[in-house]
Formats: structure tokens, sequence, C-alpha cells
């Protein structure tokens, strides 16, 4: 960056759950210059995904739009027209008025994700949507299945500062392609490993960008994390890794819950994950040994018709090995 150009900082607006610190160039005329990572920030660390790096390109493109579109053909035409943004807030208006006459209020349904619209732009419209009585879901169909998990595995949506990755021995990313979809995972995950010797456990189902840099590769066949998780957490209990103090203090039916896992054994999940009986034993025991472990689990693998069981199992692992006691 121009050192004589003046610098604003803003944070990125993507649905991304790293919502990373950014100094963007500010020349003047209404135009941004180059965009960056937030150097200060320890979360961000200066580092950005390739999509925000090149955000001036974007947002100065000559093909963005900026005046609303209105369709001349039938639905479905690729003809349209450009109008002014008062007629365009007169036509939707006009037309949300006349659903709302002919079927009544819940006929409306403001449906919606975060996409790159940011929380202000996201969230603004639930305003109108509670004034006229709207329709609404109850969540979205993103997340519900993985909530629902963590929440039974955990007790709530919550976890440790990410942060603390490079604290830990051993970082476990199951479910999530964080090379691509979440850099900075990866800028603590790799400076535990230069720093502390860490290693990196990856579960996923294909050999992605984020398998390719894994020390622990784990690929399992699409939607059996759920049997993987079981036998895991088996192994911690045949082979005293569990740690009973944490899980009498802190969880409930500790008993009930190991009774539960033992035909869960390695050999029983082997048939159903693809995974040999010594890949699982051997994934079991780095995390059995090592207290400071790490778990960023994703979305991915809860994406199935058994989504929520796989989380609500996978989010358990942490609660056998005591690893929420300790930092990173």
């Amino acid at each position: 960056m121009d050192a004589r150009i003046p610098i604003g900082y803003s944070a990125c607006p993507h649905d991304c759950p790293s919502t990373c610190a950014l100094e963007v160039e500010l020349p003047g005329g209404n135009r941004i210059g180059r965009v960056r990572g937030a150097r200060d920030n320890s979360y961000t660390a200066g580092v950005i995904c390739a999509k925000v790096a090149r955000y001036t390109e974007r947002i100065h493109h000559p093909g963005r739009l900026m005046t609303p579109l209105r369709r001349k053909g039938e639905k479905g035409s690729r003809d349209f027209e450009p109008v002014s943004w008062d007629d365009a807030l007169n036509i939707t208006a006009e037309k949300l008025l006349e659903a709302e006459a002919r079927y009544g209020a819940e006929a409306v349904w403001p449906y919606y994700f975060a996409g790159t619209m940011g929380l202000l732009m996201r969230d603004g419209i639930n305003r109108l949507r509670h004034a006229k009585r709207y329709s609404r879901q109850f969540s979205t169909i993103c997340t519900t299945l993985a909530d629902t998990g963590f929440m039974a595995g955990t007790g709530k949506i919550m976890g440790p500062d990410p942060r603390e990755m490079a604290r830990a021995d051993l970082v476990v990313l199951w479910g999530t392609n964080a090379v691509a979809t979440q850099v900075n995972v990866m800028t603590h995950a790799t400076r535990a490993r230069r720093e502390r010797g860490a290693k990196i456990a990856v579960v996923d189902v294909y050999n992605n960008a984020t398998m390719q840099q894994a020390d622990i590769p784990v690929i399992i066949r699409p939607g059996t994390d759920g049997a993987l998780a079981c036998a895991v957490m088996h192994v911690l209990f045949r082979d005293g890794y569990a740690d009973r103090k944490f899980l009498d203090d802190s969880t409930d039916c500790p008993r009930e819950f190991e009774n539960h896992l033992k035909t869960r054994t390695p050999e029983w999940a082997s048939q159903i994950t693809g995974l040999s009986i010594e890949e699982i034993d051997e994934f079991a025991k780095a995390i059995g040994t090592t207290p400071r472990s790490y778990f960023r689990l994703g979305y991915g693998f809860t994406r199935s018709r058994n989504g929520s069981i796989n989380m609500h199992a996978a989010s358990c692992i942490p609660s056998v090995t005591g690893a929420w006691a300790h930092e990173g």
C-alpha cells in the first residue's frame, strides 16, 4: 500500500465466521484503493482471502449494476430496462400490498441469507417484516442441523477463541476446507505447527487443499462422520484416554454414554467409514494423547440426512478428553 494514501478501517461483509478486519486505501473521488487484512488485528493478522483482496475490482467493475432493472418481457425473459430507484421502490411496495390485501400478511415471506450483504443490509428488512407481520422461518437451512447437533453435544452455541489454535498441540479440522473458505484458520493452525510442533488432522471426504496440509489425513465416506466420532470415543474410553473427572464434573450421564459406545468399535466404524481399523485407532490415539487439542468443526459434514447426528457425535469428543479445560 502507498503510505501517502489515507487508510480506512472496515470489516468484511461476507457470510464467513472470520469477519476479517480490513485496511482500505481511500484515494478520494468516491473510490477505494487496495484492500488488505488489518495487520494489527490479532485474528486477521494481515491475511485475507483472494476474493476480498480483489474487492476493489468488484466495487468499481464496469459491469456492476448501479440502477434497478425491470423485466420487460414474460417471466424467464432476459430483456430488462433500467428504472429509477423511486419507481423500483414503488413497484415493490405495490406488489407487497397487493399480496397482503389478497391473501393476508402471512402470504409475504422475506426469504434471504447473508451472502455478501453484511449485518445491516441482511437484517434491516426485519423491521418491515415485524411491522407487517409477514411470515418468517424459525432458522436457516444453512445451519439448523449443525446448530442442533452442536447444542446436543455442548449445551451452547459457543467455543474457544479461534486464536487459541496457535497454542494447541493438535488442531483437528473436521468437515471444513479452511484453505479455501476460512484462510485465517490456517494462519493460526500452521503457526501452532511452526512454533509448537503441533499436528494438523483433517477429516473430510476428498483430498482437498486443506487435506494436503494435513499431518494426519482422514478421508472418509460422505455422511459417516458420526460413526467415526463414535469409534474415536470408544477408543478413548477403552484405552484410558478419557478424562473421567472432567466428565463427572462437566457432562451429563458419562457412564451411560460410555456404555452406549461399547459396541461402536473401530471394526464397526471401519465398515461404515471406509477407513482401516488402524487409521481409526491412530486418529483416536493422537487425540487421546494430546490434551491441548483444538477442534474446528465445519458445516460441510452436517449437510446430509444424518448431519445433526454427525455434529452431535463429533462435538462430544473434546468433552471425553477434557480438552475444554485446556487453553488451545
